[in-house]
């Protein structure tokens, strides 16, 4: 079966990987649920970063930096046929890691388009199913 990883940036408190109680996480779940791979969930930051007040906040450089090993091992274990980055931060790192360009898919992060494109989502869905297909029946 093949496999294709979702990365994003960083949990939020107390949840795995766009868990489905997230908007981000009822997207990837439609797009999981039209995907005939396994498919697994993963941030570059394995943790929720909180600020002083304990706000969840953006993972700071040397916090994604520390993480990537981390990040790595869980690829090299999972060995997916494509890898899609979800958001500008996680896809500007991972176009950093050249055995990961073959397979890699690098899109906008799902709450942007629900926040500020929501009259795209079906556009979006569907584009990155076929973009996801593309890569793996390119293999």
């Amino acid at each position: 079966m093949k496999k294709v990883v979702f990365v994003g940036l960083s949990n939020k408190k107390d949840v795995e990987p766009f868990d489905v109680t997230t908007n981000s996480g009822q997207i990837i779940k439609k797009i999981i649920d039209k995907l005939n791979y396994d498919c697994y969930k993963l941030n570059l930051v394995p943790y929720a970063p909180m600020d002083s007040l304990g706000k969840l906040r953006y993972p700071t450089k040397k916090e994604i930096d520390e993480s990537i090993p981390i990040f790595k091992q869980e690829i090299v274990k999972i060995r997916p046929d494509c890898i899609v980055a979800l958001g500008n931060i996680v896809s500007k790192e991972l176009k950093e890691i050249d055995i990961y360009q073959s397979k890699l898919v690098c899109v906008k992060h799902p709450s942007y388009i629900y926040v500020y494109k929501r009259k795209l989502l079906d556009e979006y869905i569907t584009d990155l199913i076929l973009q996801i297909k593309l890569v793996i029946e390119d293999k």
